[in-house]
């Protein structure tokens, strides 16, 4: 917890402005190559808090966020996801997962950004398993084997070839894979949507075998368009994502080398400075042929994005599993501030 509340003092360092709504009438805000119409305030940053991307911690779908030219932006975010997921004789992924990362961009040109992203990865047993019992509990959903297993500690193994691997075990902090990248952005018009594009390379920097990093280098490709519906408050938005990492085993499972991602939602922009979102994020499956961990994960992202002064802006989220419960954190969190230097 101590390290939690370093990285939400980072965002507080970052904002350095009083949170206070209020619409700004400068036409270049802090949203990107200026407010453009069809995206306004923008989609919320939140990546992927499934499970199987604590066995591909780097293989997340990353948004794309523009730069106006000659600006140096600072963007750094947190995420938080508790996680339970249990096949007896065969697996268990029990702990609270914190990713943190520290994007820095520089606009090359209106439409070209360029950046490079510093991820933190850390492990916890946490604080929320009483809370999501007594959840389960309160609406008859059971306890889903929860009980069987101390609280608030972080555990994870998997059993392979007759035999049991610990993954993880107790509290972990390291930083992960980085990243270099590139995004490309088209403005939109009365007609035709926004457009924009992210190309991003990894390093392998990140501990493998605490599950920090990948283990190789990895390429990863997304795109997002946004189209405002007519002249009314509704934006709408979708994206798709590619990734490939040669690295396809983790302690006898088999991965698949390539990942593909679908990113579908709208925004409600109450006024120029704030906006609620719901998205919906699909990923296809990690593993080739082990359990929920071979399905297609689907995360459900409610939340607020709000421009801070004329220089930041700030986004919150609460996520939540769909359709597939155990290929998913059971409850996650998403806090992101970008601030224009």
């Amino acid at each position: 917890m101590k390290t939690f509340r370093c990285m939400i003092g980072l965002i507080g360092m970052a904002l350095g402005a009083p949170m206070v709504f209020g619409d700004v009438a400068q036409e270049s805000s802090a949203s990107g190559c200026g407010q453009d119409k069809n995206m306004g305030l923008g989609y919320l940053t939140a990546p992927s808090l499934s499970p199987g991307h604590i066995l591909r911690p780097s293989s997340i779908f990353l948004l794309p966020n523009c730069s106006r030219k000659d600006s140096l932006d600072l963007s750094v975010d947190v995420q938080w996801a508790n996680v339970f997921c249990y096949k007896p004789d065969q697996f268990l992924i029990d702990g609270e997962w914190v990713r943190s990362s520290a994007r820095l961009q520089y606009g090359v040109s209106d439409p070209v950004s360029v950046g490079i992203l510093v991820p933190v990865m850390g492990r916890t047993g946490g604080f929320a398993d009483s809370s999501i019992e007594k959840f389960h509990e309160t609406f008859n959903m059971g306890t889903t084997d929860r009980d069987q297993f101390p609280r608030n500690e972080c555990i994870g193994w998997i059993a392979s070839n007759g035999s049991t691997q610990n993954v993880v075990r107790g509290d972990s902090w390291g930083i992960g894979d980085l990243a270099l990248y590139a995004v490309v952005k088209r403005p939109g018009s009365e007609t035709l949507p926004s457009v924009t594009l992210q190309f991003q390379v990894s390093l392998p920097t990140g501990n493998e075998d605490q599950l920090e990093g990948l283990g190789a280098s990895s390429l990863s490709v997304s795109a997002v368009t946004s189209k405002r519906l007519w002249a009314s408050h509704l934006i709408v938005f979708g994206g798709a994502g590619f990734f490939y990492c040669p690295n396809h085993e983790l302690a006898g499972i088999e991965l698949y080398r390539t990942e593909y991602s679908l990113l579908l939602g709208v925004a409600y922009e109450y006024s120029r400075s704030l906006s609620f979102v719901i998205q919906e994020l699909s990923s296809s499956p990690v593993a080739r042929e082990y359990y929920e961990f071979s399905e297609s994960s689907n995360e459900l992202s409610v939340g607020v994005k709000w421009r801070v002064g004329d220089s930041a802006i700030l986004e919150f989220a609460v996520m939540e599993n769909l359709f597939t419960a155990d290929n998913s954190a059971d409850i996650g969190a998403h806090i992101a501030v970008m601030r224009r230097l």
